[in-house]
């Protein structure tokens, strides 16, 4: 991945329609990047090499939906449970270096998830972030490494997805939105205009969130939920109208 002045990267993209797979690096004062397949271009007659970092239930689903959209060559499976996979811990070697990454940790492992993307970004690999070409996104939205948008999502004007975010099937994002780092949303999720959640935030299916509502880190909120006023951070939530509970929901 190329590198602005400082070292570092800033991850954004910005999406258009039938865009599949992205990275893309924003520099001071230059133009962004971007990566695409394209039908016939050399990146996709070369076919891309994948590297799944965990194979269980998520990374299947996330590579049948990356290989349907685009048909990719080597694929490599880093997970100490599945035959013929990787070890774990070696997903950071050398010798994978040029593969593209996907960490696919589900929503017990959000912490360890931000963990493994943080220092794939640091080491340079590549980390493109992957949108269901059923999804719209508007052109203003930008997403980081690593982020998954499921079918039929629809993400709206100048709402900014950290990285590692999972937006599953029908997530819909209304404007001026901002979802931190290693968020996962259930399906049908739905966010009014101007919320702001932060890092590792849990958001079950059907749930549904006012507009100018804060949510912090750390948060979990259960099954279709009606979020309508500010949470902090690390606390569970859950009902219409929503209540904080005295205990952590626990994630089955």
């Amino acid at each position: 991945m190329p590198q602005a002045a400082s070292g570092t990267t800033e991850p954004v993209a910005t999406v258009a329609t039938g865009l599949v797979f992205v990275e893309v690096a924003r520099y001071p004062a230059a133009a962004a990047s971007i990566f695409r397949l394209t039908p016939g271009s050399r990146e996709r007659e070369q076919r891309v090499k994948l590297a799944l970092i965990g194979y269980g239930a998520l990374g299947r689903n996330i590579e049948a939906m990356i290989t349907e959209a685009e048909p990719s060559g080597q694929i490599v499976y880093f997970d100490d449970q599945a035959a013929g996979a990787q070890p774990f811990h070696t997903h950071d070697s050398e010798e994978f270096a040029d593969f593209r990454f996907f960490v696919c940790l589900g929503y017990k492992h959000l912490n360890l998830r931000k963990q493994i993307l943080d220092r794939l970004v640091a080491l340079g690999r590549s980390v493109p972030h992957f949108m269901h070409p059923s999804s719209y996104v508007h052109p203003s939205v930008t997403i980081g490494h690593g982020s998954v948008i499921y079918p039929g999502c629809c993400i709206d004007r100048n709402t900014t997805i950290g990285r590692g975010v999972s937006l599953l099937n029908g997530t819909v994002i209304a404007h001026d939105g901002s979802v931190g780092d290693a968020c996962w949303f259930g399906p049908g999720v739905t966010l009014s205009g101007h919320v702001t959640i932060g890092e590792r935030t849990f958001v079950g299916s059907g749930s549904a969130v006012a507009n100018d509502v804060e949510i912090g880190s750390g948060v979990i909120i259960g099954l279709a939920t009606a979020v309508t006023k500010h949470l902090g951070d690390n606390v569970s939530a859950i009902g219409n109208p929503v209540r904080i509970l005295a205990r952590p929901l626990k994630l089955v």
